[in-house]
């Protein structure tokens, strides 16, 4: 078995999911930019509230590393305005960047073809599965069989199981927000568009993410305990250590 694993591992193709990468033209007109400001990333970052990880994964293009279409565009808006520069020229290299990606990409006939193995390939699967069970019941026939073992002459049906699908990327336009990445352990209530509602308990290095049509009405017991980000704005902590706070976003008010 352990033979037919790293036979039938040998001869898989193994597809990995397209990223969303250019060639550097948005991520060179954003540091180009930032240079003749005569600013650093971490000063940028200083000024917009913005991680430095998502303002260095925008000028290498790398939008993987931020999460959703909303929060790339607006990174970049609040990077070129932070250089006093319109930001629709940027904007509008990001969309043909994201069209390119999904132009190159094959139909999905042309992905399912390339999933099929070789013709020639099946018949040596079927064999490599087939003798060592036969030998096996073969040399067992003297035995009493146990219970759910296939009948003597019989070759039980063998099924692959095909890796699980990437789900697709969570549709982000025309939402609000909400990421809350999480410093000390706290109990958090969260309620979405006055219907979905939910009481859990957080711990340390956990990161949730949610969206809303209209808006969030949160109560956390440690409002020291997490940092809250709505659209892309880095809204900092909410509270002191140990206080309990209610807040409604986006039109924030605090007890």
């Amino acid at each position: 078995m352990i033979f037919f694993l790293i036979y039938y591992e040998s001869i898989c193709i193994i597809y990995t999911k397209p990223c969303l990468t250019g060639e550097g033209v948005l991520g060179d007109y954003l540091k180009t930019h930032r240079e003749k400001a005569g600013l650093t990333v971490r000063e940028i970052s200083s000024r917009t509230k913005i991680r430095s990880e998502y303002l260095k994964a925008l000028e290498s293009e790398d939008f993987t590393k931020i999460p959703g279409e909303v929060f790339i565009k607006g990174y970049i808006r609040e990077y070129l305005r932070t250089l006093s520069i319109e930001p629709s020229e940027a904007l509008g290299m990001y969309d043909e960047l994201k069209r390119s990606s999904q132009s190159t990409r094959p139909p999905v006939q042309e992905r399912a073809r390339r999933r099929r193995l070789p013709s020639h390939i099946v018949p040596l699967l079927i064999l490599s599965v087939a003798v060592p069970l036969v030998i096996l019941l073969y040399r067992g026939g003297d035995h009493e069989r146990p219970a759910g073992r296939a009948e003597k002459g019989k070759i039980p049906v063998v099924t692959m199981i095909p890796n699980p699908v990437t789900p697709a990327e969570a549709d982000y336009r025309n939402k609000h927000v909400l990421e809350i990445d999480v410093m000390e352990k706290t109990w958090l209530y969260l309620k979405i568009d006055d219907n979905l509602s939910y009481s859990m308990l957080l711990e340390p290095g956990q990161r949730k993410v949610w969206t809303a049509d209209r808006g969030f009405f949160v109560k956390v017991g440690n409002a020291g305990g997490i940092r809250l980000t709505l659209d892309g704005k880095d809204l900092g902590v909410p509270g002191k250590r140990g206080r309990v706070v209610r807040l409604t976003l986006p039109d924030q008010g605090s007890e």
